[in-house]
């Protein structure tokens, strides 16, 4: 999202000058989860993680506003004419409904780490493998952007289960 502006920038206009505080925003960002090392835990952001993430964030966003031009010109449209956060959400959401886009759930690409400069790959990296989630379509979703009632109701007790489990957790840290 944040190099969202940077890709516009440049795919209207060839070049993207006013992106450095975005970019600025991301480094801090990522710099900030750098916690205190943990066994077993990820490695922290350094300067060329942050440079890949930053890449990859500016490739996705891209391709994004490639696949959804419509919705993105819909939202420049309102933005000019001075609209809310919900007439921008409406007027993205109307504008895939009309031209047929639905959400993704899945990235358009990815950008492995190898060589220098990572290498651009449509298939999905082995070690991004995994059983599906909500986020991944485990729930069926109806063909009008809206979500079944039932699915809603599940998601909410799936949840709340997770909540517990946190709260257990927790309980049993502090005791």
């Amino acid at each position: 999202v944040v190099m969202a502006g940077i890709a516009a920038e440049a795919i209207n206009f060839g070049r993207a000058e006013g992106g450095s505080s975005d970019e600025m925003a991301l480094v801090s960002f990522l710099s900030q989860l750098n916690g205190t090392p943990k066994r077993g835990s990820t490695l922290p952001w350094n300067d060329l993680t942050i440079r890949n993430q930053a890449r990859w964030g500016a490739l996705q966003a891209v391709l994004l506003l490639r696949q959804y031009k419509d919705c993105y010109e819909a939202l420049v449209n309102i933005l000019e004419k001075g609209g809310t956060l919900g007439d921008c959400t409406y007027a993205i959401e109307e504008a895939g409904r009309e031209n047929g886009l639905n959400p993704m759930n899945e990235p358009l690409g990815y950008i492995l780490d190898e060589g220098p400069y990572g290498i651009w790959s449509q298939e999905k990296p082995k070690d991004l493998e995994r059983e599906p989630t909500l986020q991944s379509g485990n729930y069926n979703q109806s063909t009008s952007f809206g979500i079944e009632l039932q699915t809603l109701e599940d998601y909410r007790r799936e949840v709340e289960n997770r909540l517990k489990a946190i709260d257990a957790r927790l309980e049993d840290f502090y005791d």
